[in-house]
């Protein structure tokens, strides 16, 4: 499925529970073991002495990890310890191996709060462009079944359209797709269709019939279950609810808006406010794709 995954490691227990996760569901990948000791002029100011015990525990998380991949029957395996600024050296690690997936936790094990994001994640969100699965609590290690993918329906959610209805195919699995604007006019033609157990799209009459119409096509070639679903409440709240009966959520940081087209003049307007809200208030591993 993904040929290069990096794990970006901190040696926190939420890191060794995401790296069997994710070594259980795709074991054929080739992993890239990253531990980046922050030397950021932001960062504790560092001695020689600092520095060499910084290096010791930067070597531990490395072989921890690795340990724990082979234990999961992983042999491919390439290890990093770098310098600097833990996002930036994260995406550029990422770049320069072509990775095709970074899986991270949401915060540090130092840092803070769980109900806080770390800085290291929403960096790494705002400049990668490769897809980033994010761990916010400790999962069970099982192969993901059940995929929410939310979606606008906008031309920014179709890689993420397209590569959910790939996971499920990999994982034998099913999508429910939670859409998550439209407003009245696509409640009223919800009741009109009945889209909760919609079996085909002809009929549907939305601004976004085309990209859905699509991507339903492109799930019944595969043989994708394909569920379409409209939001009642409001979007993060309904995606919140309804996370709890899925394992895995697909989603995509692009957005219809300005500030998002302005994403790469002031990066941190790639995240938005859903997307935090989804991050901070779910259970599940969240994929999150660029488009």
């Amino acid at each position: 499925m993904f040929k290069d995954i990096l794990i970006a490691t901190d040696d926190s227990q939420l890191l060794k529970n995401a790296i069997r996760y994710t070594a259980n569901a795709f074991p054929d990948s080739r992993y890239h073991v990253l531990n980046v000791i922050d030397t950021s002029e932001k960062s504790v100011p560092k001695t020689d002495i600092l520095m060499r015990d910084l290096k010791k525990v930067s070597k531990m998380a490395i072989k921890d990890a690795v340990d724990i991949l082979d234990d999961m029957g992983i042999k491919n395996i390439k290890k990093s310890i770098r310098e600097g600024v833990p996002s930036k050296e994260i995406v550029r690690y990422s770049e320069e191996h072509d990775c095709d997936l970074i899986v991270m936790g949401t915060h540090s094990k130092t840092g803070t709060q769980k109900f806080d994001i770390g800085v290291t994640c929403l960096h790494v969100l705002e400049h990668s462009h490769a897809p980033i699965l994010l761990f916010h609590t400790m999962m069970e290690i099982k192969k993901p079944k059940k995929l929410l993918h939310p979606s606008s329906g906008s031309k920014y959610s179709m890689e993420a359209g397209y590569l959910a209805i790939e996971l499920a195919e990999y994982f034998d699995g099913e999508i429910e797709v939670l859409i998550t604007q439209g407003g009245k006019e696509i409640e009223r033609t919800f009741k009109e269709y009945e889209l909760e157990n919609i079996t085909y799209l002809d009929d549907l009459r939305l601004e976004t019939e085309h990209a859905f119409k699509n991507l339903y096509e492109f799930a019944k070639k595969k043989g994708i279950p394909y569920k379409l679903k409209s939001c009642a409440i409001k979007p993060h709240e309904d995606i919140v609810k309804e996370s709890k009966k899925y394992d895995l959520i697909i989603g995509s940081l692009g957005r219809p808006g300005v500030k998002y087209q302005l994403r790469k003049i002031y990066p941190p307007f790639a995240v938005g406010e859903l997307e935090r809200e989804i991050i901070l208030e779910t259970r599940d591993p969240i994929l999150f794709v660029e488009d």
